[in-house]
């Protein structure tokens, strides 16, 4: 009777941990929404890559968990498939970030990563041997991450990615910023200025102006002199005087950029917490273009441009 009773309970807990991880999963893009994925994306891409390219796509977030991060992933898999641009490893293990693996992509697309995302989500609950262990793991990983991109491998980051590590002083040099906060949420229409429409991340806008709504990021530790950007806010499409949270006084809500990191390449672009996001033709090819130019395919000028009044 105590055998029966105590199976009972081990396959109610079991029952419990199964539904407690099933609604913790995210929502995967329905079939329609799919289709409109893969018909949002080039037929080619912009350039030929120079040799086969290897792309790994990492998709751990800890805290808040973007509903968007299945179409971020959706959309990179069908792009690849698509484009043959290049080859995509869809990852949430850590284990792809020790060196004898990481050494044989040629750069990572972080997809809306939030937090400390080479810890355990859970890490302050270990015990110490367990915690020691963890921050071992955490460490190294992190030092991989630098040698991957400072020696001239590539790191394509969209949306949350840029809140990734943020107990790590390193991470906010690599990207050029971090996240600060979003005045304007999700919903929220906003007009870009594009900053050079002749470059070949930029081209994809079509002018100097485009219309977009999503999530809209406000970053700190920004420094436009160490970076490309590639779109902005426009300032004067924007009241800034009653909107609560943004801050910045000259104005200067850059949205994406790119840079070098050593002698890797850095492609960040804000945009991303919106599931329609991953179906509009010019975000999507701005993704793909972000993406061949951290691969190493695609050339463009990371020299930054001054704050145009």
């Amino acid at each position: 009777m105590k055998t029966h009773t105590k199976t009972r309970t081990l396959i109610a807990a079991a029952c419990c941990l199964l539904a407690f991880d099933l609604h913790a999963q995210l929502k995967e893009p329905s079939p329609k929404e799919k289709q409109d994925i893969w018909e949002a994306i080039p037929v080619s891409a912009t350039t030929n890559p120079l040799s086969p390219r290897k792309l790994l796509v990492f998709s751990r977030a800890w805290g808040y968990k973007h509903s968007s991060i299945p179409y971020g992933r959706e959309l990179v898999r069908a792009m690849a498939q698509k484009t043959k641009a290049f080859e995509v490893t869809l990852a949430e293990d850590l284990s792809w970030f020790e060196w004898d693996k990481l050494k044989g992509f040629d750069a990572i697309f972080f997809n809306n990563t939030n937090n400390e995302i080479f810890l355990p989500e859970n890490v302050r609950e270990l015990n110490s041997n367990d915690r020691k262990a963890a921050e071992a793991t955490d460490t190294r990983l992190k030092q991989n991450l630098v040698r991957f991109i400072s020696t001239g491998r590539g790191l394509a980051v969209i949306h949350a990615g840029v809140a990734s590590f943020r107990l790590w002083p390193e991470y906010g040099e690599i990207m050029g910023a971090r996240f600060d906060n979003h005045p304007w949420n999700a919903g929220s229409t906003i007009q870009l200025h594009i900053e050079d429409s002749n470059h070949p991340l930029c081209q994809c806008f079509n002018g100097s102006r485009f219309e977009i709504t999503d999530e809209i990021y406000q970053f700190k530790e920004y420094d436009r002199s160490l970076l490309r950007v590639l779109f902005r806010i426009d300032k004067h499409k924007v009241n800034l005087k009653n909107k609560s949270g943004a801050h910045l006084t000259d104005g200067d809500f850059a949205l994406s950029w790119i840079k070098h990191y050593g002698t890797g390449r850095i492609f960040y672009s804000a945009l991303g917490h919106q599931h329609d996001i991953f179906w509009n033709k010019t975000i999507v090819r701005h993704y793909l273009d972000g993406i061949q130019y951290v691969l190493g395919d695609l050339k463009a000028d990371a020299s930054s441009l001054p704050l145009e009044r």
